[in-house]
């Protein structure tokens, strides 16, 4: 029996899946870092999101994509190189869940890669994407490399069109930014422009790329993170593996939280985000591959 707000889905890409009644929402956020291809990481989210966190809209901040030949080696699993991921069920699943009106997608610089790659025919990034994670995520698409893409070039083309720079949840006086990798400039942030279309380099743009805190310990001060504006407290972001939930501050002490757990961990770090902008952790297991 489904429970109270919400219908099951016919969605093969995941059993689990629910579809959102909007007028389910309290308000909260369930804030998802990096998936990586990896369909149980996916699984581990939305037990929390179908379970005690149902009430709440998701946010993925990025890097759905590419089951890396490194990552699947560091939580001890069998790493053949070209082998299918489960890109394809993790982005056809969180494209399910957008399309409901359930969840927000960030871009990361693995979608970056991809879509600029496939769509753009930007060799260079082609041949790094191939290099970290995109030969197995076409592989999960059937997809070798040359000739049309299809769904997997469908999908992307998607991704582009509905996937953000950065996002903006909690109250008005209490605000929590949301960016892949590191926060806007201040300047940029009140441009409002968070589109791909706004990417300023596709190779280059920080709020992607930048290694935020790459050798900084856990509480470190970091003069180079663009400050927030006054109505805004915090910002979370995914992209650089952390041992633990990672705080960095900038030079007024507001933190930058970092949620993507190294994948030999084998933990998810999610935060919920209430309707007045207090965070809270939620840290869950993965199970074994």
């Amino acid at each position: 029996m489904a429970e109270p707000g919400w219908a099951a889905a016919d969605a093969p890409a995941m059993k689990t899946l629910l579809t959102w009644k909007a007028d389910s929402w309290d308000g909260s956020w369930l804030v998802i870092p990096d998936i990586h291809g990896h369909a149980a990481r996916l699984r581990a989210a939305m037990e929390v999101a179908n379970g005690p966190h149902r009430r709440s809209r998701l946010v993925f901040l990025g890097d759905l994509i590419d089951d890396s030949t490194r990552r699947r080696e560091a939580r001890r699993a069998r790493a053949t190189a070209g082998t299918p991921d489960d890109s394809r069920e993790v982005l056809e699943t969180v494209r399910s869940l957008v399309e409901s009106g359930r969840a927000e997608v960030l871009l990361g610089n693995h979608e970056v890669m991809a879509t600029a790659g496939v769509l753009d025919d930007d060799r260079a990034l082609m041949n790094l994407w191939w290099k970290v994670g995109g030969r197995e995520a076409a592989a999960s698409y059937g997809w070798s490399g040359k000739g049309d893409a299809g769904a997997l070039a469908e999908d992307l083309r998607w991704l582009r069109e509905h996937g953000r720079l950065w996002l903006e949840v909690g109250a008005p006086e209490s605000r929590i930014l949301l960016s892949h990798a590191t926060r806007p400039s201040p300047e940029r942030l009140a441009g409002g422009r968070n589109r791909a279309a706004d990417l300023r380099d596709d190779a280059e743009d920080h709020v992607v790329w930048f290694p935020l805190g790459l050798h900084a310990d856990n509480g470190t001060r970091l003069r180079d993170l663009p400050l927030l504006p006054p109505d805004f407290t915090a910002s979370l972001h995914g992209h650089m593996e952390t041992p633990a939930l990672w705080t960095l501050l900038d030079r007024e002490d507001k933190p930058a939280l970092q949620l993507d757990l190294h994948p030999g961990k084998r933990k998810l770090c999610l935060m919920v985000v209430s309707d007045d902008g207090e965070m809270k952790p939620h840290i869950t297991f993965i199970p074994p591959d």
